[in-house]
């Protein structure tokens, strides 16, 4: 617990030391600057398995409450607005393309920043893990929705078992609020923190990485989904553009996160190798 305690004490002063706040807020950019991008990229790319028809609204709002709490309704509202957008230019879906990779550009740049990376990648390997990055997020769409899609047919016939329709509401709500993007943040981020970096840690050290951001993350997501409906004062002050501030916020936070855990696993990651004689 000392040497626990040691590291995240180290990882805080790491995590000063590289800026990593202005790094966050750098993320929080690109990530607005990106998401109708890359809603459009994923949305069009899935549809090669799946219809959006298919998919559902609800399921739609599930899947997006489960990662931006009190957002979901409206994202995914305009999720479904950019999925009708039919683009046959080749220019534009280029230009998608680019807005929609920058985000993952800069986490590529924020994490090799607090992995004390000593020299850049070249610009087609990063290119190449963006792309990736992007990959991962639509798999974890997908996997989000034949979950989900299990899930409603284990509901559909839980009467048939011993009257347990009510248990089964109950443990399809736990795991669609709860399990289910609680263990998609885990494996996302432990993948990343393994794949990412220059100089790859150790699997268990990614994944104490992608435990603490994933605690961290879900406890906050309850928390900012219990303090949204209060901020009567703030949709007055922001109106309509109070959806944009709120997703600003909410992606801010989970960067920080992003990074603290990343200087959690990097201290990890040094105190494993062997100290150097002198």
């Amino acid at each position: 617990m000392k040497a626990f305690l040691r590291t995240v004490l180290g990882a805080l002063s790491d995590f000063r030391r590289h800026g990593c706040t202005s790094l966050a807020a750098s993320l929080a950019f690109f990530a607005l600057l990106s998401i109708f991008p890359i809603v459009f990229l994923l949305l069009h790319g899935v549809s090669f398995l799946l219809r959006l028809d298919q998919l559902g609204s609800e399921q739609l709002v599930n899947f997006l409450q489960g990662f931006l709490p009190s957002l979901g309704e409206d994202i995914a509202a305009e999720m479904e607005r950019v999925a009708e957008e039919q683009v046959s230019h080749v220019v534009v879906f280029l230009t998608f393309a680019w807005f929609g990779l920058q985000v993952f550009y800069e986490v590529d740049y924020a994490v090799n920043v607090v992995f004390e990376v000593p020299r850049q990648r070249n610009p087609l390997i990063t290119t190449a893990i963006s792309i990736g990055l992007l990959g991962l997020v639509g798999a974890l769409f997908i996997l989000s929705y034949l979950v989900t899609q299990i899930l409603d047919l284990v509901l559909l016939y839980a009467p048939e078992f011993g009257g347990m329709s009510p248990l089964a509401v109950a443990a399809n709500e736990f795991l669609l609020s709860y399990s289910l993007p609680f263990l998609l943040v885990l494996a996302a981020v432990t993948c990343l923190y393994r794949y990412v970096p220059r100089s790859r840690p150790l699997w268990r050290d990614a994944a104490v990485g992608g435990l603490v951001l994933a605690l961290l993350w879900e406890g906050a997501k309850h928390l900012f989904s219990t303090y949204v409906p209060s901020l009567t004062v703030y949709s007055r002050m922001y109106g309509s553009l109070l959806v944009v501030v709120l997703f600003l916020l909410w992606v801010y936070y989970s960067a920080v996160l992003l990074l603290f855990s990343a200087a959690i696993v990097h201290r990890l990651q040094v105190l494993r190798q062997p100290s150097m004689s002198p």
